[in-house]
């Protein structure tokens, strides 16, 4: 008994099938004019921001440094689950030393 077969195709091109992948043309979607408003507001907005950005900042680079707030200067994270771990230890202990 033998297992299915896998067809291969030969590699020069000259397969049975004509397979026309490559030459389907993409799907275009009609637009209509409430579309295109939006696509034009949207675009003449973020030029507007854009120059506005560059005329103020002179074409730099602005990077934004977190600062830690105060409160957390001394914060040492917990692990709950050791602390769950230790604390369910503890109470088997505890009930072995009750029963005996």
């Amino acid at each position: 008994m033998s297992g299915p077969r896998m067809n291969a195709a030969p590699m020069n091109g000259s397969s049975r099938r004509n397979t026309n992948i490559g030459r389907i043309p993409p799907i275009e979607r009609p637009t209509c004019a409430q579309h295109d408003d939006l696509i034009k507001f949207i675009y003449d907005s973020w030029s507007k921001v854009s120059q506005e950005v560059n005329r103020t900042t002179g074409n730099t680079a602005i990077y934004y440094h977190e600062q830690e707030p105060e409160m957390l200067k001394d914060f040492e994270p917990f692990d709950l689950e050791a602390y769950w771990g230790r604390r369910m230890v503890q109470n088997n202990i505890q009930q072995q030393t009750q029963q005996s």
